[in-house]
């Protein structure tokens, strides 16, 4: 059994106990629909698209060449929960993956949440949440994710990768900085951390804070007198670019294994 499938099981066994248990007159406990699930295998370098109006959102590189996607959704009610979109599409353009409130939507209580398992080296052209957390791991394909209300936490990027927050956290570790790959990482309230998982040979490193401090291990100029806080720095021939922005919050900046 998977962990969604367990997480599942145990949801619908307590919700019975809650159900048994209740006096008249309580307040129902929240119902959970049924995981939709699917493994289909799409070629490489396809890219896939996830999105999401609030749940949390995991996608893990594998070295399998399968792509294996778990949906739950949750509500207070297994009609309401049934009004979230469980849709997995394949096309010309990619695979498009979307657990979406009807009509725009954005209420805490109905919850559709996704787990991608997809080979390391497949980009993830557009990840989209408006509320929760994502958790990106071991993709080295690219990674392009925004997040409206919530954090973000990767783990071995590699190839171009952009993250960004309305209100929340960005950290990223073990970054993989190659050649031809990019970092971005933005957030307009909260703070960045990256770290690397071995110190650029090349590399040109832009950090910029309107109200936030910015420290690193990595030489940097700084300006921190007046204003917003600044700070570069060109390492070998001074590409690929590392490129991280904050409104307001502080930014980290490890340089990882020398």
């Amino acid at each position: 059994m998977s962990a969604a499938a367990a997480l599942f099981f145990c949801a619908v066994f307590s919700s019975a106990l809650l159900h048994m248990d209740a006096p008249a007159g309580a307040a129902e406990a929240p119902a959970q629909s049924a995981r939709v699930a699917r493994t289909l295998r799409i070629a490489r370098g396809t890219p896939i698209s996830i999105r999401a109006t609030v749940g949390d959102i995991t996608v893990t590189g594998w070295d399998r060449p399968d792509v294996e996607i778990d949906i739950v959704r949750s509500a207070p009610s297994s009609d309401a929960a049934s009004t979230i979109s469980a849709t997995i599409d394949a096309d010309d353009t990619g695979l498009h993956i979307t657990a979406v409130q009807p009509d725009q939507q954005k209420d805490a209580r109905l919850r559709g949440s996704i787990t991608v398992h997809a080979p390391v080296d497949q980009p993830i052209g557009s990840l989209e949440l408006f509320e929760g957390t994502v958790a990106l791991l071991h993709l080295h394909g690219g990674v392009r994710a925004t997040v409206d209300h919530g954090s973000i936490k990767a783990i071995a990027l590699g190839g171009a990768v952009r993250l960004e927050t309305g209100i929340g956290d960005v950290q990223l570790e073990n970054a993989q900085l190659a050649d031809q790959g990019m970092i971005r990482l933005r957030a307009f309230n909260g703070n960045v951390t990256l770290s690397f998982a071995a110190t650029p040979a090349h590399a040109r490193i832009l950090a910029l804070s309107l109200d936030g401090a910015i420290r690193s291990d990595i030489p940097l100029n700084l300006k921190t007198a007046f204003g917003p806080r600044f700070g570069e720095a060109t390492i070998g021939g001074g590409g690929p670019v590392v490129s991280i922005d904050v409104v307001s919050g502080n930014i980290r900046i490890n340089r990882g294994a020398i």
